[in-house]
């Protein structure tokens, strides 16, 4: 039996961790999803950089900016 592949369409990753209020990474609240309204959330708090799970033992760093700029 193979394994079914998750597709792009699936849950938003998971933020672990946040980077850019005061220049260190902190810990995101529990259960925070990268979605288009929590990325405008997050750079208006003033937030950069987010830590995202990938993977069971992956993450990937995502710019905020660059999320934004891309959804307007």
């Amino acid at each position: 039996m193979s394994r079914r592949k998750s597709t792009h369409d699936s849950r938003p990753v998971r933020v672990v961790e946040l980077y850019g209020k005061d220049l260190r990474w902190e810990s995101a609240e529990p259960h925070l999803r990268l979605t288009d309204e929590t990325v405008a959330r997050l750079t208006h708090e003033g937030y950069t950089m987010a830590l995202v799970r990938v993977g069971l033992w992956r993450t990937r760093r995502v710019s905020l900016i660059r999320h934004a700029q891309r959804l307007s």
